[in-house]
């Protein structure tokens, strides 16, 4: 049986999104980190707690104080993106998004097809509205929110800017294989977490099949992509610098690919730009315990 809050609690985010829908852009942010403090101390201290946990473990050198700071970078990181979904449609035509390094990605995206791995750094959300900027259709795999209301704007929010959502099972990885072998551009989120579980970056762990990071290498080797890291800095209060990575394909082979090799070597290209922006990392808080495998079942894709 549901409580009366998690019942209310659509109606209370739809409430606010509204309130912040009308405020200016950088209240608005400023809005969503006072909520999203509030209800992380009152209602979801264990979210502190597994930011703690793993920054002491990212930064063993560090004073408490350095651990709070970082801390405070984090909830305001993740309030301000909350915020933003309301004013997303605004941050290109107020100079919000800096652009680095699109006009490479989009001859790439002409010159044959990308994997793109979207980092969960500063407001990866703002590659909707980017890609589109840029002209370069986008195809995003999609795991939806629990929450109704969340899913509701994240949907409404990428359809807003015309990214295909990609369902995350069998059907969606046939229809991203489908579009990579027409030239498009995919993207995929290979820093993630399932089930509070860290799945990548590796961070010291063994490399294992479960995760983005292994579906990412099989599309790669089933079609011969390459792959674009893209993420998201945040500057300051609603503005970003959106990296385009210069594209690069997975190392040549003979035979058959070792799967765990190439997770090894994805994961050489995204955990060192993770780190760097680790406070302003989404999931800092989720587990790092080792991922259990599963037989790899041989095959390329």
């Amino acid at each position: 049986m549901t409580s009366l809050f998690e019942r209310l609690e659509p109606k209370i985010q739809a409430f606010l999104f509204k309130i912040m829908q009308i405020l200016p852009t950088e209240r608005a942010t400023d809005f969503g980190v006072f909520v999203t403090k509030q209800n992380v101390i009152h209602n979801r201290p264990e979210i502190l707690a597994g930011a703690r946990r793993n920054l002491k473990i990212h930064f063993p050198e560090a004073s408490e104080a350095e651990i709070e700071a970082k801390i405070g970078e984090f909830l305001d990181g993740v309030g301000r993106f909350m915020a933003e979904f309301a004013v997303m449609h605004r941050l290109i035509p107020e100079g919000r998004l800096k652009l680095i390094g699109v006009e490479a990605s989009r001859a790439a995206a002409e010159a044959g097809p990308i994997i793109a791995l979207g980092l969960h750094t500063g407001n990866w959300e703002t590659f909707g509205p980017a890609f589109a900027e840029a002209k370069i259709p986008l195809a995003s795999f999609y795991d939806p929110p629990a929450n109704p209301f969340e899913r509701g704007i994240a949907e409404s929010t990428r359809a807003r800017f015309g990214v295909q959502l990609l369902a995350p099972d069998a059907s969606g990885t046939r229809e991203a294989i489908r579009l990579l072998r027409q030239n498009r551009v995919v993207m995929i989120f290979p820093d993630e977490a399932r089930g509070g579980q860290v799945m990548g970056p590796l961070f010291g762990r063994a490399p294992h099949l479960k995760g983005n990071l292994a579906i990412a290498t099989r599309l790669a080797r089933h079609t011969g992509a390459r792959f674009a890291i893209c993420h998201s800095e945040r500057r300051r209060k609603g503005h970003f610098d959106l990296c385009f990575g210069e594209p690069f394909a997975l190392p040549e082979i003979e035979g058959r690919p070792d799967h765990r090799a190439d997770v090894t070597f994805l994961n050489s290209r995204i955990e060192p730009i993770v780190k760097r922006n680790l406070p302003r990392w989404y999931f800092l808080d989720d587990s790092l315990a080792p991922v259990a495998d599963e037989p790899d079942q041989g095959g390329e894709a």
